[in-house]
């Protein structure tokens, strides 16, 4: 892992988004770049002024989290990790810094995939398998085309960049399944019941028909 993050930064491919399916493999991979350095002396003054502003709002007690003491060396050599074990101020952090162009690698979980509008010129795969709560199984296209499509920054760059590190044997048809793929179907939680009704009748201009026609499941 060490030498293709720095292989791919050497070539300017960076930022690149490194998706792990455990947090302790996020840690793992990120510790396993501790001799890295991928910032400037500049770039790592406005990641610490950036980090220690923010965890000012922290009381004292959280300031000295093992969690807390750890991140900001990491941060200062560009080097981050984003998983739902973090603290929501350190997440907010490093979503800042990665915006701002301050992070060249981040290792992160399927998480940061949903929802979260930032995009890197790379990504790469650290496995094609998943654990789902009951065993490991082969990740689907859908998932594979929200992760691969944070590869490629619109209006920066005329393509993305996708590396999977194949664990094991891929069989050609699970190959194709996996990478022309299509995506998850969404299917609507909107749940119609009555006591939803007669709340939106007990106020003034507010039509429950208007609260369906406008809804997902409508479509």
């Amino acid at each position: 892992m060490r030498k293709l993050i720095t292989l791919t930064v050497s070539k300017g491919l960076d930022p690149v988004i490194v998706f792990s399916f455990s947090k302790r493999e996020c840690e793992a991979y990120s510790m396993g770049l501790k001799n890295c350095d991928f910032n400037n002396e500049e770039e790592g003054d406005s990641v610490e002024h950036i980090f220690k502003n923010a965890i000012e709002t922290l009381s004292e007690e959280d300031q000295q989290l093992p969690q807390i003491q750890m991140m900001l060396p990491l941060l200062k050599r560009g080097i981050g990790i984003h998983h739902g074990g973090l603290l929501p101020i350190v997440k907010e952090v490093i979503e800042l810094l990665f915006q701002e162009g301050l992070l060249k690698c981040l290792f992160t979980t399927e998480t940061f995939s949903m929802g979260i509008n930032m995009p890197a010129k790379t990504v790469v795969f650290t496995s094609i398998e998943k654990f789902d709560g009951d065993t490991f199984r082969t990740v689907t296209g859908g998932e594979y085309i929200q992760m691969s499509g944070r590869a490629g920054r619109r209006g920066l760059d005329k393509r993305g960049i996708c590396i999977l590190m194949a664990n094991k044997k891929l069989e050609p048809e699970t190959a194709k399944e996996l990478l022309q793929g299509v995506s998850d179907s969404l299917y609507s939680s909107f749940h119609l019941g009555y006591n939803m009704l007669l709340n939106m009748m007990r106020l003034e201009d507010i039509h429950p028909e208007d609260i369906i026609l406008q809804s997902f499941h409508q479509f």
